[in-house]
């Protein structure tokens, strides 16, 4: 039984051993940064925004806008965000970050289906984000940011981890 127990922990502190290697030997490489200030992509995020997203670095401070607006003649949704970043570190290909977002969703929903009955339903929501971020790749960046997010701030104030995750054109 003993045996059963420590087997998984050789892996466990044998895959520990290859991590703490490999970031040992990644980590002796320094790199000038050559990264482009512009990016532009799309971005899915409860507390950072869903839809098209431009990026722009100045120095170590960056400002990130998203926005995604639907309008047909049952739905209206808009989701527009603004984010503060401030890089951390940053090499040729990876960039971690902080961030903390700003995300405004709005929806209308309306059932047309019935001439006697033209119901609409509205719903407002404000959603905040906090935590680390990282972007990898020097042309064409894939970000993931985590964190936690305060959800319906002005209504019922929620309060949970979150994700968010990007694809980015740099220029």
């Amino acid at each position: 039984m003993l045996n059963n127990i420590l087997n998984p922990m050789k892996k466990v502190i044998a895959l520990f051993a290859v991590l703490v290697f490999i970031s040992h030997v990644y980590g002796q490489d320094v790199q000038e940064s050559t990264t482009k200030s512009n990016e532009f992509g799309s971005h899915l995020g409860a507390t950072t925004g869903i839809g098209l997203s431009y990026r722009h670095w100045f120095k170590n401070v960056g400002v990130q806008f998203t926005v995604l607006p639907i309008n047909t003649s049952d739905l209206t949704f808009v989701s527009a965000a603004i984010t503060g970043l401030y890089s951390l570190k940053e090499t040729k290909s990876v960039r971690a970050y902080f961030y903390l977002g700003n995300h405004f969703l709005y929806s209308e929903t309306r059932n047309n289906d019935y001439p006697d009955n033209n119901e609409t339903k509205y719903k407002r929501q404000y959603n905040i984000g906090f935590g680390p971020g990282f972007s990898f790749g020097s042309v064409v960046g894939f970000n993931l940011m985590f964190g936690y997010g305060l959800y319906d701030v002005f209504n019922k104030f929620y309060m949970f981890p979150t994700g968010e995750i990007g694809l980015y054109f740099k220029f």
